[in-house]
């Protein structure tokens, strides 16, 4: 019997650790999104969201801010993002007849979908970065010099947080609007000068007019754009950003839904039927080959349908005229 449990002690020894165990152990997280997402995607579509939430994306590059945070823990306010790039978005001229903008979003975590985004992808496509990501910093500027927008994405609540928690410093319906808006600070100092900012996640906090109100007062007063992902199909963000003049516009279609060329294409061409009846039109997408692909072929072939590829602040100036 000893003989027989020695045995057996050593072959569970030596059997390899279940795929979240050994994640666990080696602190590696890259492998797939954690389970949180799924369940909140599973929930968003139950809740009648027109796409699951994008994704959760692993943290795996940025450890707890020292430096950003302990300024702001003693009260000190981030500078406002330099002028100079929201200003020349605001001057540019809008093209007549249909604007059509997409937003590639999820951009920092993996340098290489960034970079392949921002060598490969027409200037006028949007790059939104995450704060949680250190890279995001030098990408965004590389993406900026090859003449993309840059914008930021601001983590905020969902409904079945904090069970799926999108990351540090999210923005809560719960919290006291100035934590909020030291939040958004938080993030802004994050990314260098983005021309605007969109939701991560947020299905809960953009239904809640009362939270939303002074994050959008404070983007005004930045002089930035608000694109809202619609996490939530009852998103009340452009909305609240209409009533305090602030030019914004809201995600009319999630492009990669599944990943699959064949839906990415009929996405993109329902986005052209979009404009081409509104006058505009905005989609959102994640840098997958698939989709990088499928813009790269469908950008080329705009003109030919008497429609303009523009910065999604473009779109943000001609929603809010309308």
């Amino acid at each position: 019997m000893l003989f027989i449990g020695l045995a057996t002690l050593f072959v569970e020894l030596l059997r390899p650790l279940a795929p979240s165990h050994a994640a666990a152990q080696t602190g590696d997280t890259r492998r797939a999104p954690p389970p949180e997402a799924r369940i909140e995607a599973k929930e968003a579509a139950a809740s009648g969201t027109l796409r699951p939430p994008i994704a959760q994306v692993p943290v795996t590059d940025i450890d707890k801010p020292q430096i950003d945070e302990t300024r702001l823990a003693a009260g000190e306010t981030p500078p406002a993002p330099t002028a100079a790039a929201p200003a020349a978005a605001a001057a540019a001229p809008i093209p007549d007849g249909p604007i059509v903008a997409v937003i590639l979003t999820e951009l920092g975590p993996n340098a290489a979908a960034a970079k392949a985004a921002i060598d490969r992808l027409p200037a006028a496509v949007s790059l939104a970065f995450s704060p949680y990501a250190d890279a995001s910093r030098d990408l965004a500027k590389a993406a900026k010099a090859g003449g993309h927008e840059v914008w930021l994405s601001v983590p905020m609540q969902p409904k079945s947080y904090p069970r799926v928690n999108p990351g540090q410093n999210v923005l809560l319906t719960g919290e006291a609007p100035a934590e909020n808006v030291r939040r958004l600070n938080w993030a802004l100092s994050r990314v260098e000068a983005p021309v605007g900012v969109t939701n991560m996640m947020g299905s809960a906090f953009t239904e809640n007019a009362a939270a939303m109100r002074p994050v959008l007062d404070a983007v005004k007063a930045k002089r930035l754009f608000y694109v809202d992902a619609r996490s939530s199909g009852r998103s009340v963000g452009e909305t609240e950003a209409r009533a305090i003049g602030l030019a914004a516009a809201t995600n009319d279609r999630f492009l990669d839904e599944p990943e699959t060329p064949a839906n990415i294409r009929r996405n993109l061409d329902a986005l052209v039927d979009t404009a081409k009846r509104r006058g505009y039109a905005v989609g959102y997408a994640r840098p997958v080959s698939a989709t990088i692909a499928e813009i790269e072929r469908w950008s080329a072939e705009l003109e030919a349908k008497g429609v303009t590829l523009v910065g999604a602040s473009l779109v943000a100036r001609k929603a809010s005229d309308g």
